[in-house]
């Protein structure tokens, strides 16, 4: 066993001991469990393997993907969109691993999007735009578990109510709707420029 095998093993014992025991974060709101989970599941790594369910999917229907009706791609898309949305309505998130956010970003092109239904742009009609991923509420409790939450953008085709964005600046989180910064600026999160 080589110095950086012994490094790589004590930060898996690490994630691990931190799934196995709680305390665990509490959401009320389901997309905002999302947008938490895309960073500490997908960004950082920390949380367990990545759900690869997307890719599975693709993967499945791979022959006849460019080929079959609306329809059936509809109706293949309905159940495993219902198992990956149960996968991570049950998956436990280890508070300790609440200080890793520090930024919350909400895109249409985020890894845990396309996990949960990889098709969703192929219909955006049928799935209104991505509006199940909308986050429309955040409570306070919620937010309260995340101290080093600074930032949150959100990019969705729908732009988060008012009142959501005064409550999260009311309680020390900068917020940027997308409507309002389109060809402003570039966003920097976790390494990458959006």
């Amino acid at each position: 066993m080589g110095l950086f095998d012994r490094f790589k093993k004590k930060g898996q014992e690490e994630t691990a001991s931190l799934e196995v025991g709680g305390p665990y974060l509490e959401f009320d709101n389901f997309p905002f469990k999302l947008a938490v989970t895309q960073v500490l599941m997908y960004d950082l790594r920390l949380l367990r393997e990545p759900y690869l369910g997307g890719d599975a999917y693709m993967e499945r229907y791979a022959e006849d993907l460019e080929t079959v009706s609306d329809e059936v791609s509809i109706q293949r898309l309905l159940p495993h969109i219902e198992e990956a949305e149960a996968y991570f309505k049950e998956l436990k998130i280890p508070a300790g691993l609440a200080g890793h956010i520090e930024k919350l970003y909400v895109g249409e092109e985020l890894d845990i999007y396309y996990h949960i239904n990889p098709q969703w742009g192929d219909f955006d009609e049928y799935f209104e735009d991505g509006k199940a991923f909308d986050i429309t509420a955040i409570t306070e409790r919620e937010v309260r578990q995340f101290p080093n939450l600074k930032e949150f953008f959100f990019n969705m085709p729908n732009d988060p109510p008012e009142e959501l964005l005064r409550q999260l600046n009311q309680w020390g989180i900068h917020t940027t709707p997308w409507s309002s910064a389109r060809n402003k600026r570039s966003i920097v999160y976790y390494g990458l420029e959006i």
